[in-house]
């Protein structure tokens, strides 16, 4: 049994809606580093690996006179032969390009999504380096309202795929254990004496919404799907227990590929939600 709902439906207006609203509100200049440290163009890469200036950042600006000409990227740096040579910042840097320019106004999900790609931007206002956002970044507060968004919208569409394809509680619930379904059940009697769910599915967790879906066939590619769902929720959990999901390069890389996986099951679900309604209609 469900009940009558009087709130708006949570996917009202439709979840492209928001994230183009996300995109246009949530800049990049949130979590740009402004005071930019650099280094000239004549500086040894042994001289900066050496320097405590320079040991926090993985990422530095190179100047030659008065403008900013490369990057230089520690990653890719090692102490070689060619470094205890003594080769010249100017000759180690990534040459200034367009495609390590973004404004400062651009979305921080258009950085967020490419990051493991492209770990680093020089941030431009106007024709004006100033600053750079690294992938490091990811870790900082106005990121994880975006995530935070983006997850949600991926659970709440698994759970009206569930309602529209399967309205009846006991056909999804089937696919789930009976320690899942039994905790469910009592979750559902306790959540209608306080008016806080409007059915069963309002108040599983993600991981039940997943195996449901993945076994009544809402993805075509059901591994990839698995493992793009996975990933959504590791990340979900650390979002909303303030986690540092970021903390590592390989996990912020992670993270870049669990945003592209988000967005591409939220397009698979809204395109079979609208293929269902339509074939009511």
């Amino acid at each position: 049994m469900n009940t009558t709902p009087w709130a708006s439906h949570p996917l009202e207006g439709g979840v492209n809606r928001t994230l183009c609203a996300l995109q246009r509100g949530i800049s990049i200049s949130l979590i740009t580093t402004f005071d930019l440290k650099t280094c000239d163009a004549k500086d040894t890469v042994k001289d900066i690996l050496t320097h405590p200036d320079f040991q926090p950042f993985d990422y530095i600006p190179v100047r030659d006179q008065d403008n900013i000409v490369g990057v230089w990227q520690r990653p890719q740096f090692s102490l070689t032969k060619e470094v205890l040579g003594g080769i010249s910042m100017g000759k180690a840097m990534q040459p200034l390009h367009e495609s390590i320019l973004i404004s400062a106004s651009a979305s921080l999900i258009s950085f967020i999504e490419e990051a493991d790609k492209t770990p680093f931007r020089l941030v431009l206002h106007g024709h004006r380096i100033i600053g750079i956002v690294t992938i490091s970044d990811l870790q900082k507060l106005a990121v994880r309202p975006v995530l935070f968004t983006l997850i949600t919208g991926v659970e709440l569409l698994l759970a009206d795929w569930l309602r529209q394809y399967y309205p009846d509680d006991k056909d999804w619930m089937a696919t789930l254990s009976a320690e899942r379904s039994t905790l469910i059940e009592q979750r559902w009697i306790d959540s209608r004496r306080n008016n806080t769910a409007i059915d069963k599915i309002s108040i599983s967790e993600f991981g039940d919404k997943r195996e449901a879906a993945l076994k009544l066939g809402a993805f075509a590619r059901k591994t990839t799907a698995r493992k793009q769902l996975q990933d959504v929720e590791w990340l979900r959990h650390a979002v909303m227990h303030s986690g540092d999901y970021a903390l590592t390069p390989e996990n912020a890389q992670r993270v870049a590929c669990t945003v592209r996986a988000a967005q591409e099951l939220i397009q698979v679900l809204q395109d079979s939600l609208k293929r269902e309604k339509e074939s009511l209609s």
